[in-house]
């Protein structure tokens, strides 16, 4: 968690702040999908959540303005999967992005958390075509890897240009506090 974000009353604050900013970073931009769910660029909110909030707090926004969004867009079935696999991205996140000293490795840990997302929404695409009673699940699913994959992508390059700006902004409210 950043340094500045120390009391329960900002943690609640930025917590909210980041449930908002993935809820909408989710829902502007979204491409429809052929199996009911849409590619968009909230994965750079759902990423910044873990690294600035920490474990905890991160994967709580994550998931509940990832979630919130499926509700919002109307794809029920797929907001119990969204919470669970946004919240684990931002909880790898949050676990393990401080202890990458480089940037390559912090970069490589992004990629690992989207391929989280790509290959959990493969399984909860199939598991929902399964219960719908839909023929070949597990190869209709594969038509979201390439979205997926590409959400992934775009997810990480924004997550390193909004990372770099919510601590550039953070640094400076905690010096402005200090003075």
């Amino acid at each position: 968690m950043h340094p500045y974000i120390n009391s329960t009353i900002r943690k609640i604050t930025f917590t909210g702040l980041f449930i908002a900013l993935t809820f909408v970073m989710t829902i502007v931009i979204r491409i429809p999908s052929p199996t009911g769910g849409y590619i968009n660029i909230g994965d750079c909110a759902v990423l910044v959540s873990g690294i600035i909030l920490g474990p905890v707090y991160g994967a709580l926004a994550a998931g509940v303005g990832s979630a919130v969004s499926d509700i919002v867009y109307g794809s029920l079935i797929f907001a119990p999967g969204t919470f669970v696999i946004k919240a684990l991205m931002a909880l790898i996140m949050g676990l393990f992005y401080k202890k990458c000293k480089t940037s390559a490795k912090q970069l490589l840990l992004m990629l690992l958390a989207e391929l989280i997302m790509v290959g959990g929404y493969y399984l909860y695409d199939a598991l929902v075509l399964t219960l719908t009673g839909a023929e070949g699940a597990f190869m209709a699913s594969l038509e979201e890897i390439v979205g997926n994959s590409l959400q992934g992508v775009l997810g990480v390059i924004l997550a390193v240009m909004l990372n770099k700006l919510f601590n550039d902004i953070l640094t400076k409210m905690e010096g402005n506090r200090q003075a």
